[in-house]
């Protein structure tokens, strides 16, 4: 009686796939069977796009098929065209070696049986499965490093086109003869896309806000019924939107991990097709973002007033109150707190009505005063916000500013020139000693080997603090066009910043007040405003003639 034959055909990817099928392991095992006598083909397991490697047995729907198929002495024979198709890891030699002790030979087209009945056949099978680790391993290496120069060279690698893009055809085809697609983007979306980084940016709205804004416009969402924060904050991260590709933005290690975005892959130049929003807005977005998420982080750490001083954002933007995580009590030094409360009364016809009173208060409630009203400090304080941006309004400023961007690059690469310099003598340094510690060992040189090992660990040390320091003034580096570009944007943004600023909202207010004044001192009579606009001890006002003293509203 023939045995019964059962085939395993799998590829590991959507793009190995023929018409949804894999035709040419289906032949050659058809053709494998008909030359053994003693077979009889009976069914196939087929696994579609499905990595053996990143997978492991329990994971493996079709698997776990083929063992409880096993159990019941369905078949006689597991046939599969190579040993990979099984498995990429050492863990598949104890599935296969499972399927033989339930009466299961397994064979493949290119290597024959494998066995598990002597030691040593189960020595060359966990081998065997090693090394088809080893080589998904190297082939997963050389598409991420062909990934990678695609990408900076300004090429789409794959996947689903982000929200405000579709994939058109690129007229380009790959080395496998597969027509490859390009991004393109889709005006209806992309304004969507704009509106979510000016709610981001000019609003200082979170990820909950944002989509429960765009539902409360009943706009269209993505995949689901509704937006969510989740997808909010995938576009809000995404460079594609400045016109930068980019991959290496989170790895797989017992789950996702996101990458800071200083280790992403981008693509070396602009792509101006791709461009929704401007680079300036994005990299604002990720600024604020990351200001607020350092602020959650730490806390219990810093005090509100060093977080302004770090960050320069506010932390929310909620309330009717626009001066709140600004203004300070002059008399104890405490932010002053929303003490607004409504008033409620019925008409001599019976209608009810509510009045809102906007109130500023002292936590400490100080004797001299400790309330303040919203009409009162705001009017003043717009007021003179007004007039300042009025008065910079009216000088061109352009020269300078860059001027001042010149300077500060030309600084931090100094800087960073030096500690390269530094790493440079380290590693030498390193190496010098590592070369010393055969001879420390043999007792010809005068260091002993212990002591060698922790001059190294001490140069090692050095060389993690400078590569921290280096880290540092890259970061500052890439933040000084936008730190410098703050004050541009304030003077030229619109042609009557005064109407702009008296139209808009609370919260667009408070991002507005937030780059623009450092801190508001408040007492009886007695209002002191300490402007800043994000530049170094005020360099730039002080070329320009401008007073960097506070403003102060002295009692008469």
């Amino acid at each position: 009686m023939p045995k019964k034959v059962r085939t395993l055909l799998r590829v590991s990817s959507k793009q190995q796939l023929h018409d949804d099928d894999i035709p040419m392991q289906r032949a050659e095992a058809k053709q494998y069977i008909a030359r053994r006598d003693d077979w009889e083909f009976d069914r196939e397991y087929i696994e579609k796009a499905v990595s053996a490697y990143k997978n492991n047995v329990e994971e493996r729907e079709v698997l776990q098929e083929i063992l409880s198929d096993a159990r019941d002495h369905q078949f006689d024979v597991l046939l599969t065209y190579m040993s990979d198709r099984i498995g990429r890891q050492e863990e598949y030699s104890f599935y296969v070696a499972t399927l033989n002790q339930l009466g299961i030979e397994v064979w493949t087209i290119k290597d024959g049986q494998l066995k598990t009945e002597e030691h040593i056949d189960k020595l060359l099978n966990y081998i065997r499965f090693w090394q088809n680790e080893g080589e998904s391993k190297k082939t997963s290496m050389r598409v991420k490093d062909t990934q990678k120069e695609l990408v900076k060279s300004g090429k789409f690698v794959g996947g689903k086109a982000p929200y405000g893009y579709r994939l058109v055809p690129s007229g380009m085809v790959s080395n496998h003869g597969r027509l490859l697609k390009k991004l393109e983007i889709v005006e209806e979306n992309a304004r969507v896309v704009r509106l979510i980084y000016s709610l981001a940016v000019n609003k200082g709205m979170g990820y909950e806000k944002i989509a429960k804004e765009l539902n409360a416009r009943n706009i269209p969402a993505i995949t689901t019924d509704k937006w969510k924060a989740g997808t909010i904050r995938s576009i809000l991260t995404n460079p594609v939107y400045m016109g930068y590709l980019a991959i290496n933005r989170r790895i797989n290690h017992n789950g996702f991990i996101r990458l800071d975005r200083k280790d992403w892959i981008y693509s070396e130049e602009q792509i101006p097709e791709l461009v929704i929003v401007s680079q300036q807005t994005w990299e604002k977005t990720q600024e604020i973002r990351e200001a607020r998420k350092n602020k959650i982080n730490t806390s219990k750490q810093i005090s509100a007033k060093e977080y302004k001083e770090q960050y320069n954002v506010p932390f929310s933007t909620k309330g009717k109150l626009a001066l709140i995580g600004l203004a300070t009590c002059g008399y104890c030094g405490k932010r002053l707190k929303n003490g607004s409360y409504c008033n409620h009364w019925t008409t001599k016809a019976g209608e009810k009505k509510i009045s809102y009173a906007g109130r500023y208060v002292c936590p400490s409630k100080c004797e001299k005063r400790s309330s303040y009203s919203q009409n009162y400090l705001e009017g003043i304080v717009f007021g003179v916000v007004e007039t300042y941006m009025e008065h910079l309004r009216s000088i061109d400023i352009t020269e300078e500013i860059e001027k001042m961007q010149s300077q500060q690059r030309q600084g931090i690469e100094k800087e960073l020139g030096t500690i390269h310099k530094k790493q440079q003598t380290l590693q030498t340094d390193i190496r010098t000693l590592e070369e010393k510690i055969p001879e420390a060992i043999r007792g010809e040189y005068y260091f002993s080997a212990e002591k060698l090992s922790a001059m190294i660990k001490e140069k090692e040390q050095e060389m993690v603090a400078l590569d921290k320091e280096a880290e540092q003034a890259k970061n500052r580096l890439s933040q000084v066009v936008n730190q410098n570009s703050d004050l541009e944007k304030f003077i030229t943004m619109v042609p009557n910043w005064k109407e702009e600023f008296q139209n808009a909202d609370t919260q667009t207010k408070k991002m507005l007040l937030s780059a623009l004044i450092d801190q508001i001192e408040v007492k009886n009579d007695d209002i002191n405003i300490k402007f800043r606009i994000r530049l170094e001890d005020f360099v730039l006002l002080e070329s320009i003639g401008l007073p960097t003293t506070p403003y102060r509203r002295g009692s008469k």
